[in-house]
């Protein structure tokens, strides 16, 4: 990690959706709560356990919130991209602590802003209470999804939902099809489908030979969305 100091920061700081709001003179006057740095691919912006507190908010590249589980899997809790915020608040003397780790895919820009200086933030303008709230709940219900996607759903069902996720997020149409342009790797979406890498390859392999998607290094088409959206459903 790398913390560049001579950076636009305002410029910066109007591209973040939750802050959207404010005007140049409000950015103006919460500029110096907020921090910029730069994370190589595989870089960790934390580690579960560590009791730094505070928001993080992706100005380009993808992060991967990662849980290690009782028996030693890894699971991709959630890839946040360009103008989503991970991370955690605590309140008065409670004692933070991070429950999962935060890693880089790719070469990632980021905007920190620590616990204290955005409960600051919150009590200079309270609008902004109301759409963390809206925030939080929402994420708080793509979780419940995710979850009960990995209890009742079939692999390929959990496969499909992430793809068609992704396709929501990061996902550029190029003529007859769509691209997703980012480094995921079976591992990765066997992490993320709360599946075995070799159940993961296998449907992936399996799509492939039907012409609904195809993998090359760093980048996944999808040449059927309809398809997937279909098994989803």
């Amino acid at each position: 990690m790398k913390e560049i100091r001579n950076i636009d920061k305002l410029e910066l700081i109007k591209t973040i959706p939750l802050l959207s709001g404010l005007k140049e003179d409000d950015i103006k006057s919460i500029e110096k709560f907020f921090v910029y740095k730069e994370y190589k691919k595989g870089e960790y912006v934390f580690y579960e356990g560590d009791k730094e507190p505070g928001i993080h908010f992706v100005i380009d590249g993808i992060v991967k919130l990662i849980k290690e589980t009782s028996d030693g899997k890894t699971v991709i809790l959630r890839l946040v991209t360009k103008g989503e915020s991970f991370g955690w608040l605590v309140m008065k003397d409670s004692t933070p602590t991070s429950t999962y780790s935060a890693q880089t895919l790719v070469d990632s820009k980021i905007l920190y802003i620590s616990n204290q200086d955005f409960l600051k933030l919150l009590l200079m303008y309270p609008a902004l209470a109301v759409k963390i709230t809206c925030d939080s709940t929402k994420k708080t219900l793509e979780a419940y999804d995710r979850l009960k996607s990995l209890a009742v759903e079939k692999v390929e069902g959990r496969i499909a939902t992430l793809l068609v996720e992704l396709v929501e997020k990061i996902g550029k149409k190029e003529s007859d099809h769509i691209v997703i342009n980012a480094p995921i790797t079976r591992q990765d979406i066997a992490e993320m489908a709360g599946t075995t890498v070799e159940t993961a390859i296998r449907v992936i392999s399996k799509w492939k030979k039907e012409g609904i998607l195809d993998t090359e290094r760093g980048k996944i088409e999808i040449f059927d969305l309809d398809y997937l959206k279909e098994i989803v459903s």
